[in-house]
């Protein structure tokens, strides 16, 4: 009789852990990026819990999960990638062997996406919205394919978890609204600037300057840093159309954007394409392009 007053305690802690770890699993939502969060989190308010992969200030080509990341992704019912990033090429096939049940929906797929070019007798500054390194995967930064995004988020959400459709659709409509007013508002602040150039270290701004009609020069190339040869025509270039400043986001060391802006006579200006309050962080980088055109 001991041994199974002692036994019962023990089952029945089994029993509410495994309940404890289901209920968990069920509410428990893994993204790749901070901005997805953001994204998930307007849809579905406080109901769940969005774990991001890659944390602050780590850069999406070199990072590895942590221990503890792979316990929360092993609790969750749905991973949302962002597309074509470099982790996600790396650990995608590694993170659905953790969890098995998991589904993993792909948040590029309705994306009007820029293809790598392939004539490379173009310029190689990205003029334009070419692009030599596979697919450029920054389609979180335009209001115009976050609206595509969102819309796949909430459909997943409704069809998964349908006792909080009406919830999740007022989330979401106040999420569509959010995302037309900037869109509004990057186009009433861009409308002047039609065919302007802007300088950036890393290239993560071509669905903005596709979406806006301008045209980002990158200092990076292919992921590599510029040969000196580049880096002069770089500079010939920005002299040329008078730009001043030199974006450079903060998961990226700026010692060659440095470089340039002496040359230009210019400064380097720090943006975060990666922050979590996505409005406020496309808000900033719009605003600081306008600056960049009006000094």
């Amino acid at each position: 009789m001991k041994t199974l007053k002692f036994l019962i305690p023990i089952i029945i802690f089994v029993a509410c852990s495994s309940g404890e770890t289901n209920n968990k699993k069920m509410q428990n939502i893994m993204v790749s990026i901070l901005p997805q969060k953001y994204f998930v989190e307007k849809i579905v308010g406080d109901s769940f819990n969005v774990d991001v992969m890659i944390p602050p200030g780590a850069s999406p080509v070199t990072y590895d999960p942590t221990p503890r990341q792979m316990r929360a992704l092993s609790n969750s019912f749905v991973y949302f990638r962002i597309g074509h990033i470099e982790f996600e090429k790396s650990w995608i096939k590694k993170l659905k062997g953790v969890n098995a049940s998991m589904d993993i929906i792909d948040l590029s797929k309705n994306a009007t996406l820029i293809e790598p070019e392939h004539n490379h007798d173009h310029s190689h500054t990205h003029n334009g919205h070419h692009h030599h390194h596979g697919v450029d995967p920054h389609i979180w930064l335009s209001p115009k394919e976050v609206k595509k995004q969102a819309k796949i988020i909430y459909d997943y959400l409704v069809k998964t978890k349908p006792e909080y459709k009406n919830q999740f659709e007022i989330n979401y409509n106040q999420f569509s609204n959010e995302i037309k007013q900037l869109d509004a508002y990057m186009t009433s602040q861009l409308k002047d600037y039609k065919g302007r150039k802007f300088l950036i270290f890393h290239p993560a701004l071509t669905y903005i300057a596709r979406d806006y009609g301008l045209q980002q020069i990158s200092i990076e190339i292919d992921g590599k840093e510029p040969t000196p040869a580049n880096i002069q025509k770089i500079i010939s270039t920005a002299k040329n159309e008078k730009i001043k400043i030199v974006f450079a986001q903060k998961q990226f060391s700026i010692s060659n954007a440095e470089i340039i802006a002496r040359e230009i006579g210019g400064k380097v200006k720090r943006v975060d394409p990666l922050a979590y309050n996505w409005d406020q962080g496309v808000r900033f980088i719009t605003d600081e392009i306008v600056k960049s055109y009006s000094k």
